[in-house]
């Protein structure tokens, strides 16, 4: 096999990596979102790059307010829970976060990298949910396993 074959046949598969990268994107980008609520979003429509600014939004609050509670408490049973819920919700909020301060800082990142970090919102919308039924929650002398929470509509999990 000569140079210049080999160089073709590996522009080829590059070439073909990179059609079905670009179709993945494009079908995950058209794929819908569902909210806590149970409504389903477009990602691509204007009421979903609201929903994100919403959970966003709320994402900071409850942080705060576990900020302010972390300092508070001094239940060691309650300080795990809080430490629990505040890690959960800076697990699961963390590529929305990273978005919003790429475009805070007005740095570009990539329509893939976007999306991914877009198409989390239902997973932070749901740990800010979580964090909240913890701060509502009792002081009381339950551990991280023993709180049970719920989402906005209701269901319950442990």
């Amino acid at each position: 096999m000569r140079k210049s074959e080999s160089v073709s046949s590996a522009a080829r598969r590059a070439k073909g990596v990179g059609l079905l990268a670009g179709a993945a994107v494009l079908a995950a980008g058209c794929a819908p979102v569902t909210t806590l609520d149970g409504e389903r979003l477009a990602v691509r429509s204007e009421a979903f790059a609201d929903y994100v600014e919403r959970v966003f939004r709320e994402q900071n609050r409850v942080a705060s307010e576990l900020a302010f509670a972390l300092e508070d408490t001094v239940d060691p049973a309650r300080l795990d829970v809080l430490e629990t819920a505040e890690d959960a919700l800076f697990a699961a909020c963390a590529d929305l976060n990273e978005m919003a301060a790429a475009r805070r800082d007005g740095r570009r990142m990539g329509a893939f990298r976007a999306l991914a970090a877009a198409r989390q919102a239902p997973e932070c919308e749901r740990a800010a949910a979580r964090a909240r039924d913890a701060l509502d929650a009792e002081g009381g002398g339950a551990g991280p396993a023993d709180v049970t929470v719920s989402d906005r509509r209701g269901a319950r999990s442990r």
